[in-house]
């Protein structure tokens, strides 16, 4: 017992001393790699090619600036932002040459090319992901009512929100999938009493369905400003919570509500899923 006591009080200091040592030198060598860091250590950037636009030229410009400024590597992929499409079609026999200059430039200047995993961001969706897993966001409709509205009543289907880059971004079958997806989350009502309703400003930009990439479209707002102050609503804008019903239960399956109004209310935001189906853009517009 004695024997395992001294070996453990032996060993504790010869630990911390070479702890400490190894610490020492480790400060040492701090300060000269911060100065000059180790090409390990170097940032690396995207380095995007806007849909067509690119020339062996104006490769071998961007990375021997890229290495003078300490840049070792860079991830290579072809986007489309909305800027006006170049001359070099994706994949097209000069784009491969052009893949091809990019690598050997690389290589003489000693930068990592890490490549996406393809155009755009087409790595993060397609066929293989269902409808009911897409991206989905939540729509509403409304509709007044009164003790002389015929009951039961089919609700107006809200409609989605136009996808960001337009209708056309959407192929005939993701245009099919999205009109046919649709879910029912709740059916509210409440009395028709609001006379001044205080609507949330710039509520597409914040939940960034309509949110143009700063650095690509002109005129896109840098942020978003906070107010600090908030204007307090008035009485007639507001909807109190223990006025509302909510009504779900009494909406089938068809969309068809089976329910009477007590007194003056109307159903309002009938809320529901709505898959988004867009494309995995900015792609290039032939990929």
């Amino acid at each position: 017992m004695k024997t395992i006591i001294y070996m453990v009080l032996f060993m504790v200091p010869l630990l911390l001393t070479k702890a400490f040592s190894q610490e020492k030198v480790n400060v040492n060598t701090w300060k000269s790699d911060f100065q000059n860091p180790p090409v390990s250590s170097w940032p690396g950037v995207y380095w995007y090619f806007m849909d067509g636009n690119m020339s062996a030229k104006g490769m071998t410009e961007d990375l021997e600036s890229m290495k003078k400024s300490g840049i070792s590597s860079v991830i290579f992929l072809e986007v489309n932002v909305g800027v006006p499409r170049g001359k070099v079609e994706f994949l097209s026999e000069e784009w491969q040459n052009l893949f091809a200059h990019a690598v050997n430039e690389c290589r003489r200047l000693g930068i990592e090319m890490i490549l996406g995993v393809g155009p755009g961001w087409t790595g993060s969706g397609g066929p293989w992901v269902q409808t009911k897993e897409s991206m989905q966001h939540l729509v509403a409709s409304s509709l007044e009512v009164d003790n002389t509205t015929k009951f039961p009543l089919s609700l107006p289907v809200p409609q989605p929100k136009k996808p960001y880059f337009g209708e056309h971004s959407l192929t005939s079958t993701l245009t099919e999938k999205r009109s046919e997806y649709y879910e029912d989350v709740a059916v509210l009502a409440f009395p028709k009493s609001l006379k001044d309703i205080d609507n949330i400003e710039d509520t597409d930009e914040k939940a960034l369905y309509y949110r143009a990439p700063y650095t690509s479209a002109p005129g896109t707002r840098q942020f978003i400003p906070f107010k600090r102050n908030f204007k307090k609503p008035s009485h007639n804008s507001v909807i109190k919570f223990d006025e509302m019903v909510d009504l779900s239960d009494h909406l089938d399956q068809e969309g068809v509500l089976n329910w009477r109004p007590p007194d003056n209310r109307r159903p309002s935001c009938d809320l529901a899923p709505e898959t988004m189906e867009r494309l995995q853009d900015p792609r290039p517009f032939l990929a």
